[in-house]
C-alpha cells in the first residue's frame, strides 16, 4: 500500500501549496489595487472637477471601489484559476507578475489617452496610436512603454519577497478589514451613482466616463415602475437640460479681441427645419431658387447633426453637436449673440413652432429680450416682429420655419408654403445693407425608421441641406466645396466684427468665405461622430471605437482599412473645447 499513502502525501502536498499559492494571491491582488489606485488618481486631474462636496467625495470613493474591484475580479477570474492549474509555484508567480505588469503599463497608457482625447484605450485607438503609417505618433507614444522595465522589476521584488514572508503575512488580521472598507467603496459607487442618475444630479453623472471599464449602475426603470420617478417628467427634463454626463466646456477657450468696426450691417438668418438638399429647385421653390441665383450658393453643404438642437449648435456656436447637452447643461451663451448685444444690435425673432427647441430658452436667446408680437398668421407674426426694427440701428433678425408635415406625399405641397413665406420676409426688409442666411437645422427622410434608427440616422437625405448668403460683399456663384455649419459663425466673426483670435479660439469650423483646410466636416450626436468627405463617403465612429463606413448612397461598406489618421483628428476636434 506504499504506493497509496505516497498519493495521499501527494495530494495533501498539492492542496498546501495551492493554497499557499492562493494566500499570495491575496496579498499580491492588494499590492496592484495600491499601485492602481495611485495611478488611477492621475484622473482627477484630468476630469472636469465637480464644484460641489459631494461630488468631489464621490469620485474618491470611485477611485478605491472602481479599481479595487477591476484588479480583484481580474484575479478571481485569471490567477485564482491558474492557481490550480499551474503547479509550479515559481512559474505560476512568473506569469502572475507578467499579466500584473502589462495591466499596470496599459492602465499608466490610458491615463496619457484620457489626457489627450478624453476617451479611454480601445481597439481602434491602440491602432491609431501605433500605426506605423504615423512614424513620429508611434515613436511619441512608445515613451509610455519606457515605464514597463520598472513595473516588472517592482513586481518580481514584491512577489519574491511576499512569498518568502507569507507565513508572516497570514497571521495579518487587517486585510480582511481593508477588503471589506473596499467592497463598501465599490458598491457605494454605484448606489450613489443610482441616485444621481434617478434625480439628476449632474456633479455625480458627468463623472460617468471618468475611469476606463467603468460602467456604473442605474436604477431609472425600477423606480419608475416603483412610482418614484415619472417618466415623462424626467424625458422632458433630459431634453431641456441635456444629459446627465455631459462635460462643462471651456468656451471660448480665450477672451476674443475685435478691431473697431464702423459699418455694422444687419443680419437675417431663416432656417426651415426639413428643408433637404434636393427641395431647392426652379420647380418646387421657385421664389427662393430665383432668390439663390442672385445670392452665394453653397451646393455641398452639411448639418452639424441629425436634430434641429443639433444644426443649431453649429450654426450659432461654430461647434460640432457632440457639445449640444453641455450647451444646454451649462446655459453657455453663442459668443456670436453675445457680441451682437455689446455692439447694441437690435433683437427680433420669430419661430412657427414657438422656440420649442431647447436650445433656444435654455442658451442661445436666454439673455435676450424679444419683443412679442400677437397675430393670427405667421405672415402677420413675421411681418409684426420685423416692423419692430428701427433704421437707425443695426439688426439681427432670425425667423425659424418647419415643415410640419414631413410626409413624402405632402411634402412639396409644405415647399410651397414655405417658398412663400421666404418671399414675403425678404420682400419686408431693405436689404440694402443686410446679410440674408437661409439654410436648414436639418433635412428629411422619407425612409419609415423608428426612434432608435432616427437618432442614428445620417444619411444625405437628412443632414444634407440648402446654403444661401446674401451680402454685396460676397460674388454672385455656386460653391461646390465641402462646407458645414460650423463654418458660418467664423465667417460672420472675421468678416464683420474683425476678430483678432484664431478659429480655434471659438469655434471649429473654418471661415465659410476664405474656405482653407480639412477637406471633411463633421456630423454629430450623443453617440456618433460622422465623418464626410467630399465625394459623400461618411465614416462613423463612436468613442468606444465602433465604427462603420457608409458610401454616397448610404448604403454600409466594408472598410479593412479604415483612415486612421482621420479618425485620430476627429479625436482631437471632438473634445477641443472640453474643461479640463
Amino acid at each position: 500500500m506504499w504506493w497509496f499513502k505516497k498519493s495521499k502525501f501527494n495530494g495533501r502536498e498539492y492542496r498546501e501549496e495551492t493554497s499557499r499559492k492562493i494566500s499570495w494571491g491575496h496579498w499580491f491582488a492588494f499590492f496592484n489595487i495600491i499601485i492602481a489606485i495611485l495611478i488611477g488618481s492621475r484622473y482627477a486631474f484630468l476630469i472636469d472637477w465637480p464644484d460641489t462636496l459631494l461630488g468631489k467625495i464621490y469620485f474618491f470613493i470611485s477611485l478605491l471601489g472602481h479599481f479595487s474591484f477591476c484588479v480583484f475580479a481580474l484575479y478571481l477570474l485569471v490567477i485564482f484559476p491558474l492557481s490550480f492549474i499551474i503547479k509550479n509555484h515559481r512559474t505560476f508567480r512568473g506569469l502572475t507578475v507578467i499579466i500584473a505588469t502589462i495591466c499596470t503599463t496599459l492602465l499608466l497608457f490610458d491615463t496619457e489617452v484620457f489626457n489627450r482625447f478624453n476617451i479611454h484605450l480601445s481597439s481602434i485607438v491602440w491602432n491609431l496610436l501605433v500605426n506605423p503609417e504615423k512614424g513620429d505618433l508611434s515613436r511619441d507614444w512608445q515613451i509610455f512603454f519606457a515605464p514597463m522595465p520598472i513595473i516588472l522589476l517592482i513586481q518580481m521584488l514584491f512577489s519574491r519577497w511576499s512569498w518568502e514572508k507569507l507565513r508572516s503575512l497570514e497571521r495579518q488580521k487587517w486585510l480582511k478589514k481593508v477588503g471589506l472598507v473596499l467592497t463598501s467603496t465599490f458598491i457605494a459607487t454605484h448606489l450613489i451613482y443610482a441616485w444621481a442618475d434617478a434625480f439628476l444630479y449632474r456633479p455625480i453623472t458627468m463623472q460617468r466616463s471618468n475611469f476606463p471599464l467603468s460602467y456604473p449602475m442605474t436604477a431609472r426603470t425600477f423606480l419608475e415602475k416603483q412610482g418614484f420617478i415619472n417618466a415623462e417628467t424626467y424625458s422632458q427634463r433630459l431634453e431641456q437640460e441635456g444629459r446627465l454626463d455631459a462635460l462643462k466646456l471651456d468656451y471660448p477657450k480665450k477672451d476674443l479681441q475685435f478691431e473697431q468696426v464702423e459699418n455694422k450691417p444687419n443680419i437675417l438668418v431663416i432656417t426651415v427645419s426639413g428643408l433637404r438638399y434636393d427641395a431647392l429647385t426652379s420647380e418646387k421653390m421657385p421664389k427662393l431658387f430665383e432668390f439663390a441665383t442672385s445670392s452665394t450658393q453653397f451646393t455641398n453643404h452639411y448639418s452639424s447633426g441629425n436634430t434641429n438642437n443639433a444644426g443649431l449648435v453649429g450654426l450659432f456656436y461654430g461647434l460640432n453637436a457632440n457639445y449640444t447637452d453641455s450647451i444646454l447643461s451649462n446655459h453657455i451663451p453663442s459668443v456670436l449673440i453675445t457680441k451682437l448685444q455689446d455692439e447694441k444690435y437690435q433683437f427680433v425673432a420669430y419661430s412657427s413652432t414657438a422656440f420649442k427647441d431647447s436650445l433656444f430658452k435654455q442658451a442661445l436667446f436666454r439673455n435676450v429680450k424679444l419683443p412679442k408680437v400677437n397675430a393670427s398668421s405667421s405672415k402677420e407674426a413675421i411681418n409684426g416682429v420685423l416692423s419692430l426694427l428701427k433704421e437707425d440701428k443695426p439688426w439681427f433678425a432670425y425667423v425659424d420655419l418647419d415643415i410640419a408635415d414631413q410626409t413624402e406625399e405632402n411634402y412639396t405641397k409644405s415647399l410651397a408654403d414655405i417658398d412663400q413665406q421666404i418671399d414675403e420676409t425678404l420682400a419686408s426688409v431693405s436689404l440694402e445693407n443686410t446679410i440674408v442666411i437661409i439654410t436648414a437645422e436639418h433635412g428629411t427622410t422619407f425612409n419609415k425608421l423608428n426612434e432608435k434608427e432616427q437618432e442614428n440616422y445620417f444619411g444625405r437625405d437628412e443632414i444634407q441641406v440648402p446654403f444661401i448668403v446674401y451680402w454685396k460683399d460676397l460674388p454672385v456663384q455656386e460653391v461646390s466645396k465641402l462646407t458645414s455649419h460650423t463654418d458660418l459663425l467664423p465667417a460672420l466673426m472675421s468678416s464683420i466684427f474683425k476678430v483678432k483670435n484664431p478659429v480655434s479660439d471659438y469655434a471649429q469650423g473654418r471661415n465659410l468665405f476664405e474656405l482653407n483646410g480639412d477637406p471633411w466636416v463633421l456630423a454629430s450626436n450623443f453617440r456618433w461622430n460622422v465623418i464626410i468627405q467630399p465625394d459623400g463617403t461618411q465614416y462613423h465612429i463612436d468613442r468606444k471605437g465602433n465604427y462603420k463606413k457608409f458610401d454616397r448612397t448610404y448604403t454600409e461598406q466594408s472598410s479593412s482599412r479604415p483612415p486612421l489618421g482621420l479618425f485620430l483628428e476627429v479625436f482631437k476636434q471632438e473634445r477641443s473645447f472640453v474643461n479640463k
